[in-house]
């Protein structure tokens, strides 16, 4: 009888859990849906990642959770961990796409999806947290097929280009 009970209650909230389908200003994000690992090169190194975007509160919201784990190195002899966990909204108001992506070293950058063409999105910055005035952001994804993108992340110091700082080749976890 206990069982049974359990299921009646237990089974309906399973289903609640499940992702919800993308309102359609998030249409073109559709395919980073789900889990990812990476290998990663960049300043810091060599390493690895995991990554997931699921949607919140009723698929206002798209969140990305990103953890990667550098090779040991002369300055971090136990290796580096990186943590950010992002939120990307729709601003219906502008009719854009913005990533706010919150970093294990503090950083805040909101990015605005621009520049983008089929298979390429471009997120650049348009505020940053706890750096320099001036400085500026850039992350590309490019889809390379349907269970691998590729990921570069750029920074840019007051008057300079962009230059590369980590780049990923993420794997959909099936």
């Amino acid at each position: 009888m206990k069982k049974l009970l359990f299921a009646l209650l237990f089974i309906p909230l399973i289903g609640m859990a499940q992702d919800q389908k993308l309102p359609e200003h998030f249409s073109c994000l559709e395919y980073f849906m789900g889990n990812w690992k990476s290998e990663t090169t960049g300043k810091a190194g060599k390493g690895i990642g995991k990554q997931s975007f699921t949607t919140e509160m009723n698929g206002r919201y798209i969140t990305l959770n990103v953890e990667t784990k550098f090779d040991p190195s002369e300055k971090y002899p136990e290796g580096e961990l990186h943590i950010d966990k992002g939120y990307i909204s729709f601003d219906g108001f502008r009719k854009k796409i913005i990533y706010r992506q919150f970093n294990i070293e503090g950083y805040v950058n909101q990015f605005v999806l621009d520049n983008s063409k089929e298979g390429v999105f471009v997120f650049e910055t348009e505020a940053i947290e706890n750096v320099p005035k001036g400085f500026r952001a850039r992350i590309t994804f490019e889809i390379v097929d349907e269970n691998t993108f590729k990921e570069g992340f750029e920074l840019a110091a007051p008057g300079k280009d962009y230059s590369g700082c980590i780049y990923n080749t993420w794997k959909r976890i099936k």
